[in-house]
């Protein structure tokens, strides 16, 4: 709350207030991500409303710090494919190379793409829907990509200010969410976004323009527009009364005539009445956004019945399941009832865990990634069934993109190959796709690598790749797409730190952010 309590708006006062009152008992549990939805009080069914004027970003964010050098994996006759397979042994994918001791035959396991500029790049076999995507340009990578307080070399590593708590999972984490890496965080770079832009961008907006179905998380985090948290299935409702109120109410809404049934009645019509004390007014007025915000979303996830779209039989089709995948499913259904929203822009959160692998990545990562590869496959197609099926949007209004908190050490930690595993690094390769993308390419600059490279961090750090292009750059282009003019003082404030670093919309710099 403001301690300047006479400049204290209304609407403040009873966003603190009920932020605290709302601690008050279980029945409530679920309310406090709830409770600051912003909610406009124009209808989408306004003429001015225009459901074509529509943009959303994805953020997949990977957690534990994703191996990323098993990604995009140099091959065959590639100057860096016999560095690869001596330097990562265990852990190393047969990329077409002999290695004496994990690879006599020189296999290749890898899934060829075609890198203009480079010799002969592989992702992980265990990414084919990605190499597809990739091949028929609609996916890019942008490489050695990471946090930077400054732009840092190897000859002044130590000399600059480094990210604060570099190699660590959290502060990690936090400063790829906020993009600020020499300061605590305040708020995450979507957030930033969302409270310059969102009364511009979504003048009929009925819930919030920061949507979650990974929960609370960072990169939405901090701002004063607050971050609405769905499930795979829709709104989450309130706690006690069964999933989705199974328990409470019958399938035409109708109350039970059971204890819980009469309580759920009871409560509802408690909601309703006007009361005299600010605080309990305020609380009310939660409890009713909240319901409201429910049935808004539950009525945005039914519109792909409308359209003829059946997202489950596409995630069903791509053998699309877990986290990731439901979450995305979920995102697909929201893009897809964007009218009844009301949002003209949309930043979206998922999240898929198991990233840390410092042992038997070679039994973990496969698995992740077959089910990372199976979700994006899947929402890739499920955008494309939309633009077929939906006349006011096109594949080009969402960009997805792929964070995580670092890549992982060159050299594995081990030589068994059942119990090798990688530590914690730093520059890192993402992934961006959709129908804006300018796919079928790598962006940025690709490391040198090997131990003691020039892309190393010095004194035995086994392969810790200083990042090239920091994430104010990458994030700025992003942001740019969103509707954030280039060079203006709004992209200054999201990313205070942009300028330290080139110009990432300078085409004809070496900066080489041109991914969309």
């Amino acid at each position: 709350m403001p301690r300047n309590l006479n400049s204290i708006s209304r609407r403040q006062f009873i966003k603190a207030g009920t932020c605290g009152a709302m601690t008050i008992g279980p029945l409530v549990n679920t309310i406090a991500q709830l409770s600051l939805v912003n909610s406009a009080v124009a209808s989408t069914s306004d003429p001015a409303y225009d459901p074509s004027n529509y943009k959303a970003l994805v953020c997949i964010f990977l957690s534990g710090g994703c191996d990323a050098n098993n990604i995009l994996i140099p091959r065959t006759t590639n100057p860096y494919a016999e560095v690869y397979a001596a330097d990562r042994g265990a852990v190393a994918v047969p990329n077409g190379v002999v290695n004496a001791t994990y690879n006599t035959a020189g296999d290749d396991e890898t899934l060829p793409i075609e890198v203009p500029g480079m010799g002969p790049m592989g992702l992980h076999p265990k990414l084919p829907r990605l190499a597809a995507m990739y091949g028929a340009n609609e996916a890019a990578f942008i490489t050695n990509v990471g946090t930077l307080a400054e732009p840092t070399t190897q000859a002044d590593y130590g000399r600059v200010s480094l990210p604060k708590q570099l190699f660590s999972h959290s502060d990690q984490v936090t400063e790829w969410m906020s993009s600020i890496a020499d300061k605590p965080y305040t708020s995450g770079w979507g957030a930033r976004v969302a409270d310059l832009y969102n009364d511009t961008w979504n003048e009929f907006s009925q819930t919030s323009m920061l949507i979650t179905a990974a929960g609370s998380n960072r990169f939405q985090g901090g701002g004063q527009n607050s971050q609405y948290a769905v499930s795979s299935t829709g709104a989450i409702s309130l706690a006690g009364f069964g999933t989705n109120y199974a328990n409470a109410v019958d399938a035409s809404g109708n109350y039970l005539n059971t204890a819980t049934g009469n309580r759920f009645k009871a409560f509802e019509r408690i909601m309703q009445y006007s009361q005299g004390h600010i605080i309990e007014e305020g609380y009310n007025e939660v409890i009713r956004s909240a319901r409201k915000n429910e049935a808004l979303i539950n009525e945005a996830m039914a519109v792909e019945t409308a359209l003829g779209i059946d997202f489950n039989a596409i995630w069903t089709s791509f053998g699309a399941t877990g986290e990731v995948a439901d979450e995305l499913k979920a995102v697909a259904r929201l893009i897809a009832g964007r009218s009844c929203l009301g949002n003209n822009r949309q930043i979206f959160f998922v999240q898929m865990g198991g990233y840390d692998n410092h042992s038997s990545i070679n039994t973990s990562l496969p698995n992740l990634l077959e089910g990372l590869d199976n979700a994006i496959g899947a929402f890739n197609a499920a955008m494309k069934e939309l633009d077929l099926k939906d006349t006011n949007f096109s594949y080009d209004k969402v960009t997805t993109f792929q964070a995580s908190d670092f890549n992982r050490t060159w050299t594995p930690n081990k030589t068994d190959v059942a119990s090798a595993g990688t530590d914690h690094a730093w520059g890192t390769h993402t992934l961006v796709f959709g129908g804006a993308v300018k796919g079928g390419n790598f962006y940025g600059t690709f490391p040198e690598l090997g131990i003691g490279s020039n892309s190393d961090v010095p004194s035995g750090a086994r392969g810790r790749w200083i990042p090239t292009t920091s994430v104010d750059q990458l994030s700025a282009v992003l942001a740019n797409w969103f509707g954030v003019p280039a060079g203006s003082s709004e992209m200054q404030t999201i990313f205070p730190n942009l300028n330290r670093f080139e110009d990432p919309f300078d085409l004809s710099g070496s900066a080489n952010l041109g991914f969309i």
